[in-house]
């Protein structure tokens, strides 16, 4: 069966009904999320580039006092506009340094490696495609040291016990005095977090309805779009922000091969969460995990930060 049916399938006949957030991305999805990045509400990647603009010589000097050759892994690593940036600035504090891109997507991939060659000299590159939940734990020692980097806030789509258990991944494959850097969205104003997932263009609510047009498209599924609405919340109380697609009528959507979804007016589906952190969640995250919090740089607003973690086998 295709796996985008079948989870299709296990979603839309589960209660509450839930979709995974992965499948906003078809080239529509991803043309939308690009969109998404430039708007003014959608912060994060401002955040990101003042950081690594302004402090990526302070994390390479830190990581200098271990390494004089440094491997560096990003996990879900994109096209590279960012890294190549931060690479730049890593370059003069090492002796050799190695780059391995890791994405589920190749076309993705080659982009990077464009990005990253055509800006960086001297740098020995690597694309891995594939789910990094797989292919991490498949890659070679080194005899370099190891930087793990997780950027794009993206440890927000996972729930903290979740987000432990992926530290403790990532962990397996790091040596004593190898990092991973992780960036977090910290908890600020609730009324700015939740214009970030509910734009006044509309961009992100396009972006979460192209799931139905994909379904649609893909899986000869007949969602009437019009009956739907994106509905984003944020709860200040744990830092969660969670994204809904809600039916607006009773409805029946059909598959093909005789598969139906009924709706009620007002049911949900699930298809996205994003944490934002409080300091106490950063070290629960560290104190479970056994990865020592070294050092945490901010931006201006201390919004958003790079959290470096490593390894001390104590």
């Amino acid at each position: 069966m295709n796996i985008f049916l079948q989870h299709v399938k296990e979603g839309l006949t589960k209660t509450p009904k839930a979709l995974s957030s992965r499948y906003f991305y078809d080239d529509i999805g991803d043309k939308l999320f690009q969109e998404i990045m430039q708007l003014e509400e959608y912060y994060l990647p401002a955040c990101e580039m003042q950081i690594i603009q302004q402090q990526s010589q302070n994390m390479a000097k830190d990581l200098a006092k271990f390494h004089k050759n440094l491997q560096i892994i990003e996990l879900g690593a994109g096209d590279g506009s960012k890294t190549k940036h931060l690479l730049k600035q890593f370059q003069p504090y090492f002796d050799e340094l190695e780059y391995v891109a890791m994405d589920i997507s190749e076309s993705i991939l080659d982009v990077n490696k464009e990005e990253i060659e055509s800006e960086v000299s001297c740098i020995e590159t690597h694309s891995i495609a594939g789910n990094y939940f797989q292919t991490y734990k498949k890659l070679p020692a080194t005899t370099y040291g190891r930087l793990v980097l997780f950027l794009g806030a993206n440890i927000g789509n996972f729930l903290l016990d979740n987000a432990v258990a992926f530290f403790e991944y990532v962990k397996q494959g790091l040596k004593e005095n190898d990092a991973f850097i992780v960036t977090f969205d910290l908890v600020k104003h609730p009324r700015k977090i939740i214009a970030a997932y509910d734009d006044c263009k509309g961009i992100t609510k396009a972006f979460n309805l192209n799931l139905l047009a994909r379904m649609n498209r893909e899986l000869d599924a007949d969602f009437d779009i019009s009956k739907f609405e994106h509905f984003p919340f944020y709860n200040p109380a744990n830092g969660t922000t969670t994204s809904h697609i809600v039916s607006l009528t009773d409805q029946t959507v059909r598959f093909p091969a005789g598969f139906e979804v009924q709706f009620e007016a007002f049911e949900a589906i699930h298809t996205e969460i994003s944490k934002k952190y409080f300091p106490k969640d950063i070290q629960y995250l560290s104190v479970n995990s056994g990865l020592k919090i070294t050092q945490t740089y901010y931006d201006s607003n201390q919004e958003y930060a790079f959290v470096s973690f490593m390894r001390k086998n104590e």
